[in-house]
């Protein structure tokens, strides 16, 4: 703004000059006069501008010292609270101080109070954990649902009133009567589908649980228990369903371990796993063995259809025979045609028979060449990670032994159904031959 009215007092001597020029008329005014117009002129806006100034300076003023006097009261007031808060701190020191003192002075009479009670006391914090570590897992956990509060109680507590004397000998007397138990209860069961249901189970001891007649193991966290996913033998589970099923004294099965030693049938492998141990070479001894076994089977009744040909009365076999001699007189020339037809006739008979001892025998050798392969892959575990941990271990040695078991199952009864087979067409081949000499005794 300043610059636009310098612009204007300056251009104004060219205006005048401009004026005067257009009309001749006027009187001209002198240059000294005119210049001091100017300068007055200028100094007038000077003037005004500097008023103008001033005022903003003023309200600037004000204002910083406005601000300085709220920053300086502000300042005061922290100050004053940072004293307030030290004045603080100090009272609650010493009350600490004092609380302390007060603690050890509190400690010292109880540990003169208690006396020897202290070591009694230490006993039954000890016993109680250990009682409250062992029901808390223990199948007896859902007819017992307040134990494990007033041992947890009594373990957290330093001098122990009568009362939680008396729970505690309680709870182990509890413990001693439920050990010896067999006991049959309402609680909830988790199925193999995760499904909560209530039914009776039997509790024998503190060890095992049952619901009909299949294992239990407790899942303290769902309060319930829980079927196993895998059951033991057969053979087990019958000696609980025959104490189930009886009121009188019956051997059954039970785990003395609480659990661990069904816990290993998790682990255990079926015959599904075990097949699988033995990986491409077990699959194909089954498929040899598969192989072996249909064609047997179809061997064996082959021949009885051929046995009926030979056997029976109006047997095919005999009336070709038969008619291989009907327009044969020469008893040479007949018993040569009989000895063909029986070569002929037991090549039949015998076909078939080397494939079954061909399966019984590669069976064997390949589960021996499943053993070989096995034992180099245990090497092999062994060069890499030593002998300290067994498991690395544990899958050649298992192919090596699943290969050679299922080798020797497979070649056993495949080599009796040979034997079979060899025995049978022996057999077959005796009685053409006795009815080869028949004919040539008619003869």
């Amino acid at each position: 703004m300043n610059i636009k009215l310098i612009a204007i007092l300056l251009s104004l001597p060219i205006f005048i000059f401009a004026q005067e020029n257009d009309s001749e008329e006027e009187v001209p005014i002198p240059i000294e006069e005119q210049r001091n117009n100017k300068i007055k002129a200028l100094l007038d806006v000077v003037k005004e501008n500097k008023s103008i100034y001033v005022q903003k300076d003023q309200v600037r003023v004000k204002n910083f010292i406005d601000l300085v006097d709220e920053r300086e009261s502000m300042l005061a007031k922290a100050k004053q609270d940072l004293a307030n808060e030290k004045l603080r701190n100090e009272r609650l020191e010493a009350r600490f101080e004092a609380n302390e003192k007060q603690l050890a002075e509190l400690e010292e009479s109880l540990q003169i109070k208690i006396g020897v009670l202290g070591e009694l006391f230490g006993v039954t914090r000890q016993f109680a954990g250990e009682l409250l570590a062992s029901t808390e897992k223990a199948v007896t956990f859902s007819e017992y649902p307040d134990r494990g509060g007033v041992l947890r109680d009594i373990g957290e507590t330093q001098v122990h009133s009568l009362d939680q004397l008396q729970n505690l000998w309680i709870s182990y007397l509890d413990e001693i009567v439920s050990s010896g138990e067999v006991k049959t209860i309402d609680a909830n069961i988790i199925d193999k589908n995760g499904e909560s249901i209530t039914g009776e189970i039997v509790r024998y001891g503190h060890f095992t649980t049952t619901y009909q007649n299949k294992f239990l193991t407790p899942v303290p966290e769902l309060n319930g228990f829980e079927l196993l996913q895998r059951q033991p033998e057969r053979e087990i589970l019958k000696n609980i369903r025959r104490h189930q099923r009886s009121d009188d004294y019956r051997i059954t099965s039970i785990d003395p371990t609480r659990g661990f030693l069904l816990s290993l049938y998790l682990d255990k492998p079926g015959w599904i796993d075990r097949i699988a141990q033995g990986k491409s070479i077990g699959f194909i001894i089954i498929l040899i063995g598969i192989s072996g076994f249909v064609f047997s089977i179809y061997k064996i009744y082959q021949l009885r259809e051929q046995e009926q040909d030979i056997i029976a009365d109006d047997a095919r076999v005999k009336i070709e025979m038969e008619n291989s001699i009907k327009n044969t007189t020469s008893y040479e020339s007949k018993e040569n045609i009989l000895d063909e037809f029986i070569i002929n006739y037991t090549g039949k008979l015998e076909w078939g028979a080397n494939w079954v001892k061909f399966f019984a025998a590669v069976a064997p050798l390949l589960g021996l060449l499943g053993t070989v392969i096995g034992m180099i892959e245990t090497f092999q575990a062994i060069t890499l990670f030593g002998t300290g941990d067994p498991k690395q271990m544990a899958g050649g040695i298992s192919q090596a032994l699943v290969t050679t078991m299922l080798g020797l199952i497979v070649a056993a009864p495949l080599l009796g159904l040979y034997t079979y087979i060899s025995q049978k067409v022996s057999n077959l081949s005796q009685v053409l031959e006795e009815k080869a000499s028949y004919l040539l005794a008619q003869d």
